[in-house]
């Protein structure tokens, strides 16, 4: 017999630390690959190049598959999508540290990213299902320190690994998910509450294949940069936005037809503050994603830190993350937007002291 749609879980709290875990888990992978770079490279004898394709390459499967895999555990389940995205996340990551070479790790990597990014809008979905009112500002806070957290405790974590497990010690930072993803997987199952899904419908293919391809057009010479991509490549940003505006107008257009579109158009124009904090999320991800594995070239390779002092310099920042998004939680229903700004004149002031 199922509760009332209005009626909360009474498990919802222990299931949200379940989604927790794996959402941890996935974006720790963004930066914790970071810091054993060069300890990759020297271990596989692969180029600079190629072996940025494993921090690269998995953040752009990850963004290529987020919009989909949304729209996916809306028409099948969230539950039945983030427990087989999980465990394609753990076997994955098994493959990534036996990967004999660089070519192998690389292609475990985008499957990696495919299925961290299958994982992550189910997180955020099951957070928006299980809880209401106050209780879903301080499990969206919760969210956010994992974010802020798992991002900025990678390089230590990182560090600590390659520190005790000697020269092959970048495959650990691969297998120590194979655990923690198993026993989230058994506790998913059974605590994830068993919701009826929206109905298969369709997944408007059509709208899948243009986002995906204006995505990848847009990020694809940013990836290659390090091989001169933004010099060779310059050419897929007009592209990309073409493709990008021919996906916002067929949205509109399978809408209008009474379709279910990938994206619904409404959001962006008619919910107010959507398009905003959409724009905002996105202009600050993409400028603060990267500075981990920046500071982690920096530190090793400018100032000869060891793998292990290279993510301790950087603590403070998961330390700061981790409080400020707990009470920012508390604090949103009263604050709203301010407390948004407060955030990003903060987050500016501090990259800018760090610069000088």
């Amino acid at each position: 017999m199922q509760r009332p749609d209005d009626e909360p879980d009474p498990r919802r709290w222990r299931a949200l630390w379940v989604t927790l875990v794996a959402g941890f888990m996935t974006l720790l992978d963004v930066t914790i690959v970071a810091v054993a770079l060069p300890s990759m490279q020297e271990g596989l004898h692969a180029s600079p190049a190629s072996v940025q394709w494993v921090v690269s390459g998995y953040a752009l499967a990850f963004a290529l598959t987020l919009v989909t895999a949304g729209r996916i555990g809306d028409a099948f389940g969230r539950r039945r999508v983030f427990l087989v995205a999980l465990a394609a996340f753990v076997l994955f990551s098994a493959a990534a540290g036996a990967a004999p070479g660089i070519e192998l790790l690389v292609a475990a990597r985008l499957a990696q990213g495919v299925a961290a990014g299958s994982l992550a809008p189910q997180n955020s979905a099951l957070i928006q299902q299980l809880f209401r009112g106050a209780e879903r500002g301080r499990a969206f806070g919760l969210f956010g320190a994992t974010v802020g957290v798992s991002s900025a405790v990678g390089p230590v974590v990182g560090g600590l690994i390659l520190a005790l497990a000697g020269p092959e010690g970048w495959r650990w930072i691969f297998y120590v998910n194979v655990p923690v993803g198993l026993l989230a997987l058994l506790l998913g199952f059974r605590l994830l509450p068993r919701v009826a899904p929206g109905g298969p419908g369709r997944l408007d293919p059509v709208g899948v294949a243009l986002l995906g391809a204006g995505i990848l057009a847009v990020m694809l010479p940013l990836v290659l940069a390090e091989g001169g991509g933004l010099t060779e490549a310059w050419w897929l940003f007009p592209v990309g936005a073409l493709v990008l505006a021919a996906f916002a107008r067929w949205e509109r257009r399978v809408a209008l037809r009474g379709g279910q579109p990938l994206l619904e158009p409404g959001l962006l124009t008619e919910t107010r503050g959507y398009a905003t904090g959409a724009g905002l999320g996105a202009l600050y991800f993409v400028g603060f994603s990267g500075v981990w594995l920046v500071f982690a070239l920096f530190f090793q390779n400018g100032l000869g830190y060891s793998p292990l002092m290279s993510g301790l310099a950087v603590t403070p920042f998961a330390v700061g993350s981790a409080v400020a998004a707990a009470v920012a939680g508390r604090l949103v229903e009263r604050l709203g937007r301010l407390l948004t700004v407060w955030g990003l004149v903060a987050v500016m002031a501090g990259l800018g002291t760090t610069a000088l």
